[in-house]
């Protein structure tokens, strides 16, 4: 069962009606452009004063680097973030990013890629490889975990995918948060979660999908990497939870790794909500400490 304070949050986003508000397709497009003009979250002064913050720009778009002031890994994150193709960079971002660089002494690459509706997944993949086979160069692809939650974890694996069909250097291991992998929306698994989800919501999801997409269908594995083979990718951790409409994708990604023999380690949590992992509660703790422990004593992928 669920701890306390994560049943609490839970109940604080149904009472909140965020679901409610998401579901009204119009307001919805609002949100988007409005959180746009916002912007991506800083990291904030207390976090400057405590990880190394970096900021340059790559293809275009704004990167951030993170790591410790002191000691530190050889281990290198590509961090994804969610957010429905949509979204920039969120506060809950950075919260993970910090608790990830405590737990690895990794540094973390964040891309600002960028965003549907304005652009789609030509746009994002057209910044995102590029920088991941820089990285890989520079780093090493065995020292490179590519991480991502919701949206981002899709993107994750739809990069792996990309990278594995061409032949380029792939990343030692993948970390999927609560991943987004089938942009369709028209799993009969995730319409049979939706109604206790207290966070997401079918209409607007669909709709950001099919703006990513543009003029590919919602199920081309390059928007939805479910449809897409898993043979010959490094391993996978997922992280998911009951009451995430999502998490009808990471289930259905088990199955698919078991059919293809494919190494995937999947965590799941009853109760809980969408990237969980990103919140205060007790479990995203213990989530954190088994992603780490994947990305140090997993082997990298040959």
């Amino acid at each position: 069962m669920a701890s306390l304070r994560a049943r609490l949050l839970a109940a604080m986003f149904r009472v909140s009606g965020v679901k409610r508000v998401a579901s009204d397709t119009e307001r919805f497009t609002r949100v988007v452009h409005w959180g746009q003009r916002r912007g991506a979250a800083q990291p904030g002064r207390g976090r400057e004063r405590r990880l190394r913050i970096g900021r340059e720009s790559f293809g275009g778009y704004p990167v951030f680097t993170a790591a410790p002031r002191q000691g530190g890994s050889n281990h290198h994150i590509l961090y994804l973030h969610g957010g429905a193709y949509v979204f920039d960079m969120a506060g809950l971002h950075w919260r993970v990013i910090e608790r990830m660089i405590e737990r690895t002494g990794a540094t973390v690459t964040i891309p600002l890629y960028p965003l549907a509706p304005g652009h789609n997944w030509r746009d994002a993949f057209g910044m995102v490889r590029p920088l991941h086979a820089a990285l890989a160069t520079r780093h090493g692809a065995e020292a490179l975990t590519v991480m991502g939650d919701s949206a981002g974890g899709g993107m994750a694996l739809a990069l792996a995918q990309q990278l594995r069909d061409a032949g380029e250097a792939l990343p030692a291991r993948l970390v999927l948060f609560s991943p987004w992998l089938d942009v369709t929306m028209r799993d009969p698994g995730q319409l049979e979660i939706d109604p206790s989800d207290p966070f997401l919501a079918v209409p607007p999801a669909r709709l950001a999908g099919k703006w990513y997409a543009a003029d590919l269908p919602t199920d081309d594995p390059r928007v939805s990497p479910i449809f897409g083979s898993l043979a010959g990718l490094p391993p996978i951790a997922v992280f998911t939870g009951t009451r995430d409409m999502l998490n009808s994708d990471a289930r259905r990604l088990r199955a698919r790794a078991a059919e293809e023999g494919a190494a995937l380690a999947f965590h799941e949590e009853a109760g809980m909500i969408h990237v969980w992992m990103m919140m205060p509660v007790p479990e995203a703790r213990l989530a954190l400490d088994k992603a780490a422990a994947f990305m140090t004593e997993v082997p990298p992928a040959d």
